[in-house]
């Protein structure tokens, strides 16, 4: 039982604590979990007892008032002391003077109190985390307040960028979720890349039998024509010659030509949009609507991402006289130039913009073809290891080295269907010829003039673009028995350049500013 001398102190005690009488938890425990109180000192006359009055607290808890050997000692004074609370938390010292009349006894009770967070508002949930602009994260932890507060910030490495509360390896989306493109003669989706939380485009899926992928659904094709096929004239913006032609489907189109100039069409208008060089553009090809490339006649490749064109790689040849391209898959793509006065051909692989040269050609002479059009080159890549090229004289790339087909005549303009079904044309008196997968034979298909690119989409649907011994637009056309002429605009000049949409539209391409649609 408690001296008659304690209980009154108890009192004090308690009520200084605010609670029932019993100390709280002691903020002061040190590392060990013992709170250790000294014997009150300045006790004197009659009736005076040493009394040590304990101080009671958890075990085990942390305190910022704890010594450095993990142990707090309050000794008692006739003055009252108090320890300064951190943050995280509080010891409180309560001097109580208790008086039997004839003697004054001071003793100095200490208590501990829980942590104050009177007024504390969580900030977040524990453990959530959060990105802080693009380039660092934080996390909701307990603060020492005793509140859950976002850390400072941590900033992600140089090749990571932050991305729903978690540094990632830097990528940037490759589209809109949810979108379709026409790929390989299929459709590609618009998905969420498990690896790096960024959109890419899905592998191509196959349209179902006989139909074909435009603007990115699988549609049944218009009926073809050939013969019957009717070619309007378009009006489109400059008049400069153009010199390749290819879309991604028949609502997706570039023709390029003189000067840089870069022509788009929507299915509906022709749009002017700047490529950002000025030099000829010899060259166009793609693997999809939003990874298509031009390439100039200096060697420089521009690449159009769906939004503008930007610069890609340059070849840099030392002769600026003719190139081509032919697109593998996304920013993968070979690459063929004239080199040191036309005497070389140069193969080049470039992928992600990084060029890497495959092979050198050096035929003994280089002809130009007859007619309005300027020398020109052409390339058709199966693989980075497989290709036909027309450079002058009809070309195969084996992945060792560039080898010489001997066709009969010096060849351009080519247009491959498969290994076994190849048309070049050849530079003069309205002739082409034929690859059957052996060897090249001539075609005649009766012309008199100039023919300059072969197009189709069938080897039963053939189509031969060039022009009459005065400079007005020809196109003859190939329907499986036998070639015949197909009319054409009479104010049309001369076709440099054509390709065939999956949907059977062909779109011709070539001087002063010439573009007609045949369907």
């Amino acid at each position: 039982m408690a001296s008659p001398r304690l209980v009154p102190l108890l009192l004090v005690v308690a009520a200084a604590c605010g609670d029932d009488g019993t100390a709280s938890a002691g903020a002061s425990d040190s590392d060990s979990g013992a709170t250790t109180t000294g014997t009150p000192t300045g006790t004197t006359g009659p009736g005076a007892t040493d009394t040590v009055v304990p101080t009671t607290g958890d075990a085990g808890s942390d305190s910022a008032s704890d010594s450095e050997t993990g142990a707090s000692t309050t000794t008692g004074t006739s003055e009252a002391t108090a320890v300064s609370a951190s943050e995280a938390s509080a010891t409180e010292t309560t001097a109580s003077t208790v008086t039997d009349g004839t003697t004054d006894t001071t003793d100095t009770t200490t208590s501990t109190t829980d942590i104050d967070t009177t007024g504390c508002v969580d900030a977040c949930e524990d453990g959530v985390t959060q990105c802080v602009g693009d380039g660092a994260v934080h996390t909701c932890s307990l603060a020492r307040g005793g509140c859950l507060e976002w850390s400072d910030p941590q900033p992600c490495a140089a090749d990571e960028t932050c991305q729903d509360g978690a540094c990632v390896t830097g990528c940037v989306d490759a589209c809109d979720a949810g979108a379709s493109q026409c790929s390989g003669g299929g459709i590609s989706e618009c998905v969420d890349d498990p690896d790096t939380g960024c959109t890419v485009w899905s592998d191509a899926a196959a349209c179902g039998p006989g139909q074909v992928c435009q603007q990115g659904a699988c549609v049944m094709p218009a009926p073809a024509c050939l013969d019957d096929c009717v070619f309007t004239k378009q009006s489109v913006p400059g008049a400069v010659d153009f010199y390749s032609v290819w879309g991604s489907d028949a609502k997706d189109v570039w023709v390029v030509g003189a000067s840089g100039t870069a022509l788009h069409h929507n299915g509906v208008n022709w749009k002017s949009i700047d490529s950002g060089v000025g030099k000829r553009l010899e060259c166009v090809h793609g693997s999809a609507a939003h990874d298509v490339y031009a390439i100039a006649a200096d060697g420089a490749i521009i690449r159009w991402d769906g939004l503008e064109w930007l610069p890609y790689a340059d070849l840099n040849p030392i002769w600026e006289s003719s190139a081509c391209l032919s697109v593998l898959g996304e920013e993968d793509l070979l690459a063929l130039v004239y080199d040191e006065n036309g005497e070389k051909q140069v193969l080049y692989r470039v992928t992600g913009g990084v060029k890497t040269q495959l092979a050198v050609y050096t035929p003994q002479a280089v002809y130009t073809p007859d007619g309005s059009k300027a020398r020109t080159i052409s390339i058709h890549a199966f693989s980075a290891d497989d290709a036909y090229i027309t450079a002058d004289r009809a070309l195969r790339w084996n992945g060792a080295a560039i080898t010489n087909m001997a066709s009969p005549n010096p060849s351009f303009g080519l247009w491959v269907l498969s290994p076994q079904l190849a048309y070049a044309a050849a530079p003069h008196s309205g002739i082409g010829h034929r690859w059957d997968g052996q060897a090249w034979k001539i075609v005649n298909p009766g012309h008199s003039g100039y023919l300059h690119m072969f197009t189709g989409t069938a080897a039963a649907r053939v189509f031969a673009v060039g022009e009459t011994l005065t400079g007005v637009a020809a196109v003859v056309a190939f329907d499986g028995i036998g070639w015949g002429p197909v009319a054409t605009p009479a104010d049309a000049k001369a076709l440099f350049a054509a390709w065939s949409a999956p949907t059977g539209e062909v779109f011709a391409a070539g001087k002063a500013g010439t573009v007609l649609i045949g369907q």
